[in-house]
């Protein structure tokens, strides 16, 4: 019978993310062949995951990732079955793995990312999500993933506690990119905490689909008649009312929620200033479990 080490299992566990328990006895079944002990566990999750694929995943788990230099970052929500199940250790270690994959990846869809090879691994990632169903026993996917990568712009996000929601955040900026971007790199941060308190829509009313607009201002404009003003009266009330609007739905128009006798786009200038350079949201991503 072949001796099964310590330092066997530990491999195993290292390139599978499966228990020790689970690696040890893969290892006995395979009679120490280290391939064939990750096909065992890879079978196993797959036949989990086969007899669980039709069970919903309404939990998960949200993960953000930033390059040091600030350059590019990811935010991922891989769903599950369980709450608990969202909030192990396993399941956030996981989701950092397909955060790192996905840094060095060139793929824009959850298909392809799955098929390539883990960094320093020799499985592909939809191995390693095999190791994990096989542990779990939970239905397990890759719901969604975005990447944002800029030239001389500054990336961040946020994940609230719990892990059931994120931010990722591009600040563009006009002109060159400062030496420090200490500054800008926590107003991304500033802006990506508003972005999970305030739920914007876009980030500036430009973007506002036209039919919001006109549902809106129909809306005031029914309000404001309700209340006796005339047409003439409503035309020169209705533009500040849609401004009020703008404030709640449009990024740039929102009040700071740390400051707010300031908008986010006061701040921004005003940060922009301090750096050396002209500065705005670029874009931003905001995922929620469920939504």
């Amino acid at each position: 019978m072949t001796t099964i080490s310590v330092d066997m299992i530990k491999k195993l566990r290292d390139a599978t993310q499966v228990s020790m328990m689970d690696c040890k006895k893969a290892l006995i079944d395979a009679e120490g062949d280290f391939d064939k002990a990750i096909e065992i566990l890879r079978k196993k999750g797959a036949s989990v995951a086969a007899k669980r694929a039709e069970n919903a995943t309404n939990n998960g788990n949200i993960q953000v990732m930033v390059a040091p230099d600030f350059k590019s970052g990811t935010i991922v929500e891989t769903a599950c079955e369980t709450d608990f199940s969202a909030n192990t250790e396993d399941m956030r270690n996981f989701n950092q793995t397909v955060c790192n994959q996905i840094l060095s990846s060139n793929t824009d869809n959850v298909a392809d990312l799955m098929t390539e090879k883990v960094s320093g691994a020799s499985l592909t990632l939809q191995g390693v999500l095999d190791g994990l169903i096989a542990k779990i026993a939970e239905s397990i996917k890759v719901a969604r993933f975005v990447k944002m990568t800029t030239t001389n712009g500054v990336i961040n996000g946020y994940v609230h506690a719990g892990s059931t929601l994120g931010i990722l955040v591009e600040l563009a900026i006009d002109g060159n990119r400062p030496a420090d971007i200490t500054a800008l790199v926590q107003a991304a941060k500033d802006v990506a905490m508003q972005i999970a308190v305030t739920k914007p829509l876009c980030v500036n009313p430009s973007e506002l689909d036209q039919a919001v607009i006109a549902k809106e201002s129909e809306i005031f404009a029914e309000q404001l008649r309700s209340e006796g003003k005339n047409a003439q009266i409503i035309e020169k009330i209705l533009p500040g009312k849609l401004n009020k609007f703008y404030e709640t739905v449009c990024l740039h128009n929102q009040k700071f929620i740390k400051d707010d006798k300031q908008t986010i786009m006061q701040m921004l200038e005003a940060v922009g200033k301090q750096a050396g350079c002209s500065v705005r949201v670029a874009r931003f991503v905001r995922f929620a479990i469920g939504q």
